[in-house]
């Protein structure tokens, strides 16, 4: 909603003469209007009327659209006005001409420089009929209104046109994701238009679905994609067969999903277009009275938002952007600024000559928008003209292409691309930054807390796979949403300006690809404490546990943090700065001052100091053993798994099957990879001793494990795996490896307990320090995992280098060719 200031600047631009509001929004109103100077409210039976001459046109007055309340009588109201009748406005209504001024609709810009654009009847008129030359719709429709009416789109799409033609429009009480569902499978929806996000969600939900199922369900699922999506090239439609639960959420009347408003994900059409869907892309400005393209119907999705309307007329003007774009594009099209003719180009802005003229130029208008046309006059979106990054070489970035590359991670929901200076002595003179926002459902579903580590390792690999100059070198992590405009467009400047804030104050930091903490920082506005968390932080228990708090964060602090008060929301690792390590080092410190046995499970998933302290609070008093302190308390727990204990079973048959496939391996390796390696004659006779590789590609393993000797083989376990070896056929071969699908990153004291574990039993574990593969080759930091269970269990760590490996299967590729290897 508006804030009074926006509603001040929006009535005096407007010059209105009357204000409708609901109760709920009375108060912003008469905050308004108190800005403009105190108006007076003549009624005369319930009907307002200017209680000042005429010349004195600004008196706006305010007429509520409920019934009035006791506590304000005196206003009128929509329903006085009707009753009244046409003869008792203030205003008596008149026929229009189709050049007359129909609605100004306000683009952005409202609380500083508000441009009102001029629609008329006559623009009004010509886009419903250049759209209902392009769609069917008629009387049988029943379309779902979710979009603000105070857009152009809003308005065509979900009331003057359904309207115009008697068809039946649908709105929302409540608008959430379980109401729009359930509106849309209930109502017998023929035709939904809204912005790229809500088709995001549908994307995900139903991805996420097939992701939680077997390994043959998934495969089957990609078969029938790939079939179906074939399927529309001749005209048939097998995906409404193949998923039709899919369709039954989204109401089998279901004729067209329309998209407009920004940018949409080509991949994620395709996608929707192979499970059966009917995608259309939309393409307009509020000053073109909404849409000035649309991809045709039955036409295959291919990320073009389609053709001009009819008596409408798209050309692309050059512009020194716009030759950048051709050369990016590698291609013979024609890239630069889209201009826009025709009936449906709006008026002009309302008392603005200036803004108009920089815009109608000729009788076109000048959208600002980049793209292209191809052969056949298909138009295709490059980026917006104000947003694109111009780098001090001349290349030209444009941050949504950046965006969507990124956003392929699952652990990022949001992200905001933007070019910076960098500061004095820094080492690069500019660079791509990134705002992200994490997708914490997500990593919480999967019980993931080190938050930071999974962008961080995402980035790098995205990274890798990106052109050097579309690569993102630093980046801030958000907790909350980025600011966006009613029809999801990112608030850029906004966004840019806080960041800049940041920098100022010295809390940005650099992405250090080669393996420093990631260059991220943790920004939550901070709110004032509710009374419950003030009550909460006053409990003396309380009290003690954020004193262990605060050492821990105090210790972890850099000095350009500044020291603040602790606050129950403060997430442990993104606010205080604690990996996963120390994370656990602070529960341990908890249960030992509050004399404490955390429910470990529960211990697991916590993010917030709130919900850490009340887990540990929750287990007061049941510790039954003293405390020996860090992590020689963690390791003393016998684990209770079968899965670990089993690691202490002798498999003479499995370590000899194993083995054998070993010994084929390794003459492999030595003629295709022309391996060599060194040292084998100083491993240990016997375990237990912790073997650690540096870790290059998913190679290591299997051909390190290849090269050696019998005695040490057999005596081989692994902790930590990733999701292939989670259920069904490759979870038994991982325990026929002796491989504990335990992930660290969700698991880290169980994946702990278990590697103490088998070294006590007298086995060989092989522990990647770094914890991750390298994404260039070179060793990255090395985590505390590894020496805290060399200390703790009191044997070696032999460890072994890996050269060539990255080369013949680099993080973030496919395989890449024979290199030759050493060990």
């Amino acid at each position: 909603a508006f804030k009074p200031d926006q509603v001040a600047k929006l009535l005096l631009d407007s010059g209105s003469s009357l204000i409708f509001t609901d109760a709920k929004n009375l108060d912003t109103v008469r905050e308004a209007l108190g800005q403009l100077g105190r108006p007076s409210f003549e009624t005369n039976g319930g009907v307002p009327r200017p209680s000042v001459a005429m010349e004195e046109r600004f008196q706006p007055q305010i007429v509520l659209l409920e019934s009035a309340t006791e506590a304000d009588p005196s206003f009128p109201t929509l329903d006085s006005m009707f009753t009244a009748g046409a003869g008792a406005l203030a205003y008596d209504p008149f026929p229009s001409q189709p050049d007359d001024l129909a609605v100004i609709l306000y683009t952005s810009g409202t609380t500083s420089d508000p441009k009102g654009v001029m629609l008329t009847h006559a623009n009004l008129d010509a886009e419903a009929n250049s759209v209902f030359d392009r769609i069917r719709i008629d009387s049988t429709d029943v379309i779902l209104g979710v979009l603000p009416l105070f857009h152009a789109l809003a308005q065509m799409a979900n009331l003057l046109l359904p309207y115009s033609v008697g068809a039946r429009v649908v709105y929302l009480e409540q608008l959430n994701t379980t109401e729009l569902l359930r509106g849309l499978r209930d109502r017998n929806i023929t035709l939904f238009c809204c912005v790229p996000q809500f088709f995001y969600l549908i994307h995900e939900r139903v991805m996420k679905q097939v992701a939680g199922r077997g390994s043959l369900q998934r495969l089957a699922f990609h078969a029938l994609k790939r079939l179906s999506q074939a399927s529309r090239s001749v005209n048939l439609n097998l995906g409404k067969v193949f998923f039709a639960k899919v369709h039954q959420a989204l109401g089998t009347k279901m004729r067209y999903l329309i998209t407009g408003g920004s940018r949409f994900d080509p991949q994620i059409g395709h996608d929707l277009e192979a499970l059966g869907f009917d995608i259309l892309q939309a393409y307009g400005l509020t000053e073109c009275s909404g849409g000035a393209t649309v991809s045709v119907p039955a036409h295959s999705f291919n990320g073009s938002v389609g053709k001009p309307l009819a008596a409408v007329e798209v050309k692309i003007v050059e512009s020194a952007l716009g030759k950048a774009a051709t050369a990016a594009n590698g291609n013979s099209h024609h890239s630069g600024e889209i201009a826009i003719r025709g009936g449906i180009v709006m008026k002009g802005y309302y008392n603005r000559p200036d803004a108009t003229a920089a815009v109608l130029k000729d009788g076109w208008l000048h959208t600002g928008d980049l793209g292209y046309l191809d052969s056949v006059g298909n138009l295709f979106i490059t980026g917006r003209q104000k947003d694109v990054i111009v780098l001090s070489s001349g290349k030209n970035i444009y941050p949504e292409e950046i965006e969507a590359h990124y956003l392929a991670s699952p652990w990022i929901k949001e992200m905001c691309v933007m070019g910076l200076e960098s500061r004095p002595g820094e080492p690069i003179s500019e660079r791509l930054h990134a705002v992200i926002v994490p997708n914490f459902e997500l990593l919480r579903e999967k019980k993931i807390v080190n938050t930071r580590e999974m962008v961080r390792f995402d980035i790098e690999t995205l990274s890798a796979q990106a052109a050097s100059t579309k690569r993102i070198l630093s980046y801030d992590i958000w907790q909350h949403d980025l600011p966006r405009t009613t029809t999801r467009k990112l608030k850029r400047h906004e966004i840019r300006r806080m960041v800049e804030q940041q920098m100022a104050q010295g809390e940005s930091a650099m992405l250090d690809s080669m393996g420093a903490e990631g260059g991220a920082s943790a920004k939550t506005p901070l709110t004032p404490l509710t009374e419950d968390e003030s009550i909460w932080l006053a409990r003396p228990e309380v009290e003690r546990a954020n004193k262990v708090v605060r050492g821990a964060a105090k210790a972890k602090a850099k000095t350009s943090r500044k020291e603040r008060a602790i606050r129950p929301t403060d997430n442990l690792e993104l606010d205080l700065g604690l990996d996963s390590m120390e994370r656990v080092e602070l529960v341990v410190a908890l249960e030992q001052e509050l004399n404490s046995t955390a429910d470990e499970a529960a211990i697991s998933q916590v993010y917030t100091v709130r919900e850490l302290v009340d887990t540990v609070l929750s287990g007061m008093g049941s510790r039954t053993s003293p405390a020996r302190g860090g992590w020689a308390d963690v390791l003393a727990v016998q684990p209770t798994d079968p899965e670990i204990l089993a690691i202490a079973e002798d498999r003479p048959l499995a370590a000899r099957l194993w083995f054998a496939f070993g010994c084929i391996v390794g003459p492999l390796t030595r003629l295709f990879f022309r391996m060599k390696v060194i040292g084998l004659e100083k491993l240990p006779k016997s375990g237990p001793f912790i073997l650690s590789p540096n870790h290059q590609s998913f190679l290591d393993g299997p051909i390190v494990t290849a090269q050696l000797p019998f005695r040490i083989f057999k005596d081989l376990f692994y902790v930590g795996t990733s999701e292939i070896f989670a259920g069904g056929f490759m979870r038994k071969l991982a325990r026929s490896l002796k491989l504990i699908p335990v992930d660290p990153d969700a698991n880290l004291v169980p994946a702990m307990r278990a590697g103490a574990f088998g070294l006590k039993q007298r086995k060989i574990l092989v522990l990647y320090p770094e914890g991750e593969r390298s994404i260039d080759g070179a060793p990255k930091i090395f985590k505390k995992g590894a020496a805290i269970l060399a200390i703790h269990q009191n044997v070696p760590i032999v460890p072994v280098a890996l050269e060539g490996f990255h080369d013949v299967w680099p993080r973030g590729y496919g395989f890449q060719g024979f290199h030759r290897l050493q060990i």
